[in-house]
């Protein structure tokens, strides 16, 4: 196994990353739900209390709740950056590539790949079922999100890589060498982390399948590549579409897109292509770009 998803520092173990990770859950649920709890009391109508309060969204708007909810992030990266000096007392680069330094040009290529399919799979969308896409820009608002969005995206599904394909994939690795276990296992945790996500309780089993194929597609580019290039360049093309282009009204957050989905939520044609068009041609055309090798020895 390569040094991203297996240091070769053999002083550092399991109980490392289990130090680590405790930090990290203290930077992102204490410390950022603690700031976020913060700035909720601050803006209550007077006479209210949080526990009366019944939608939270309400005392903000959009551009500020999705700005609020990327706090988490933020402290979760500053959290990963400290535990990689004070615990593992290497850079914290060593938990984004093997590479001597990250690889931008990897970044932006998957970027790009992903977003060339997503506007596709939209335009066919939208040309079929248009009558379920309202044009939904509001200059007041568009051009403050798109600015919020190139800052704070890149953050949360930063840590989000970070700390799945790049901290757990190594820990999960100082207990397996193989490969194929590290994505399986990967993808499972990484769907976990979205169970409370208010599509999972309305999409219901479906949903979960979505999030794990995704985590085990996002791990397996990760493990293949040896670093998270070309899955963080994938998951923010991926969020900020969904952000920026298209909203509905149940998802985790809804912001002022451009366009709104007003139809009644379900597990579309266009997920499907996702997980099982899309997802193996970006296989493809990696191992064709980065001539990835020794299949067998790297999974198994």
């Amino acid at each position: 196994m390569r040094r991203f998803t297996s240091p070769l520092e053999p002083s550092i173990g399991v109980r490392h990353y289990l130090l680590g990770l405790v930090g990290i859950l203290i930077g992102v649920y204490f410390l950022g739900g603690s700031l976020m709890r913060i700035l909720v009391l601050a803006n209550l109508p007077a006479g209210e209390t949080l526990d009366s309060l019944t939608n939270v969204q309400s005392l903000f708007s959009k551009n500020e709740f999705f700005s609020l909810n990327m706090i988490p992030f933020a402290l979760g990266v500053l959290t990963i950056v400290f535990c990689s000096r004070l615990i593992f007392k290497r850079s914290f680069k060593t938990f984004l590539t093997a590479r001597p330094r990250f690889d931008f040009a990897r970044f932006f290529f998957s970027f790009g790949l992903w977003s060339i399919l997503m506007l596709v799979s939209f335009f066919i969308n939208f040309i079929d079922f248009n009558h379920h896409l309202i044009w939904n820009f509001q200059c007041e608002h568009f051009f403050y999100l798109l600015l919020l969005a190139v800052i704070l995206v890149p953050i949360q599904t930063g840590f989000e890589e970070i700390l799945f394909r790049g901290f757990l994939l190594q820990l999960v690795g100082k207990v397996t060498q193989k490969g194929i276990y590290l994505i399986l296992i990967n993808g499972i945790l990484f769907c976990a982390l979205h169970l409370m996500n208010p599509e999972i309780a309305t999409l219901g089993i479906p949903a979960v399948v979505y999030y794990i194929v995704s985590g085990i597609f996002t791990s397996f580019i990760a493990v293949m590549d040896d670093g998270i290039e070309l899955s963080w360049g994938f998951h923010l093309a991926n969020n900020l579409f969904g952000i920026i282009i298209v909203t509905n009204n149940w998802q985790v957050i809804q912001t002022d897109a451009l366009f709104m989905d007003v139809s009644p939520p379900a597990f579309g044609w266009d997920i499907y292509v996702t997980m099982f068009l899309f997802y193996p041609l970006m296989i493809l055309v990696f191992w064709l770009v980065y001539r990835w090798k020794n299949w067998n020895k790297v999974l198994l």
